[in-house]
């Protein structure tokens, strides 16, 4: 009896045992499939997968390096979705983004915001951003500028860019240059009221005199929260338009109002401008042609006789109502035209020659050749998106 008892109680433990161990397995796996989850598929593109974890990971960053929360994630997904593509597309053109270029751009980064790489990460860590995230987000630069330069660069030249296609009247001048510091603070660590009225305290302590980057270093949540909110030079055209033209009007030392976005408030010190260099209504050498209305089909100078051309002449040397209609013109294009004795009459454009410094052409024509490569790159960016094959994944 005895025995059988012992014998009863021996399986009894070790039907407990077994049932213990199946649990704590089950407790595992749900463990392991809970952490798996997030890297499940968020999205394919073509036989790639993006998961979960990596749009995460880019909302973080992109949220860390200022982009409003209500559209990071959307921001993410385009920016993963973009760079998959374009890796599939070097790959199959044989360009790479080289590590010593990635540390260069890493470090340039690091220094247009007066930081370190120890201070990059802490700040980073506040909106538990990812460092080794930032380094992927900027080695797909990287790859996108190489394949850019691969695909077009080594085509175009900057000489190549004629300055007659523009007209005097629109002007010709570089993107003007700031040095700004900023102030974010999100709505979500105290809540959107008590934020908004910080940031009014904040702005009439810095409207007293209060100093903007202890401001920042105290308040700021952004990335460059530890250098006083230092951003460093950015060209005016390349800012958002709405903070372009907030911005334009402040003089050096001046900030912003308070700005309210979505999920946050941000405040903008203007600390210095920067023209290198601005050309308003530049000199320029002309051909041009006066014909009678009754000619009104003339379109062009190779219609008229090289007796009935004037020029080529100084555009300052030019009577100054010519002049002013002239200059609406490119080459080959007309405009009806009034003289002060009341006689009626079409002038034509031939030709048009600006006389620049060397160096503001060459300027110039490297702005002309960036602009000409990023709507490139667009396009490019754009063909890769339609003939991909893009799903969400549920």
């Amino acid at each position: 009896m005895i025995s059988n008892l012992i014998f009863f109680q021996i399986k009894m433990n070790n039907f407990l045992l077994k049932f213990v161990c199946i649990l704590v397995l089950n407790f595992l796996f749900l463990i392991d499939f809970a952490q798996s989850s997030q890297f499940s598929p968020a999205i394919k593109v073509n036989n790639v997968f993006i998961s979960k974890y990596e749009v995460n990971e880019r909302t973080k960053l992109l949220i860390a390096l200022g982009a409003s929360k209500s559209n990071a994630k959307k921001i993410a997904q385009q920016n993963l979705i973009d760079e998959t593509l374009q890796k599939l597309h070097a790959k199959a053109i044989g360009v790479k983004a080289l590590p010593n270029q990635v540390e260069e751009v890493l470090n340039n980064f690091i220094a247009v915001r007066s930081l370190t790489k120890k201070s990059l990460k802490i700040n980073l860590n506040k909106f538990n951003a990812s460092f080794n995230e930032l380094k992927a987000y900027l080695e797909a630069n990287v790859l996108m500028r190489n394949i850019i330069n691969n695909t077009f660069y080594s085509r175009m030249n900057v000489d190549d860019f004629d300055f007659s296609l523009f007209r005097p009247s629109a002007s010709i001048s570089i993107p003007t240059q700031l040095n700004i510091s900023e102030i974010i603070i999100p709505f979500a660590i105290r809540g959107k009221e008590n934020t908004i009225k910080l940031g009014e305290r904040i702005i009439k302590d810095l409207n007293n005199g209060k100093n903007f980057e202890k401001m920042a270093k105290r308040f700021s949540n952004a990335v460059t929260s530890k250098n006083g909110g230092i951003i460093g030079f950015v060209s005016i055209e390349t800012l958002p338009d709405g903070l372009k033209k907030i911005l334009i009007k402040l003089k050096s030392g001046q900030n912003s109002n308070l700005i309210i976005s979505s999920d946050s408030i941000m405040i903008f010190k203007v600390n210095s401008w920067k023209t290198t260099e601005k050309v308003q209504n530049p000199p320029s050498e002309i051909t041009y042609a006066k014909i009678s209305t009754k000619h009104k089909k003339i379109d062009n100078c190779n219609e008229i006789k090289k007796q009935n051309i004037k020029g080529p002449i100084r555009s300052n040397k030019l009577n100054k109502k010519i002049s002013d209609a002239l200059n609406q013109l490119r080459p080959s294009e007309k405009i009806f035209f009034t003289d002060n004795d009341g006689v009626e009459s079409y002038l034509i454009l031939c030709s048009r020659r600006y006389i620049l410094k060397e160096n503001a052409v060459k300027i110039l024509q490297g702005q002309m050749l960036e602009n000409q490569l990023l709507k490139l790159a667009e396009g490019l960016n754009l063909e890769l998106r339609r003939t991909a094959e893009i799903q969400y994944m549920k």
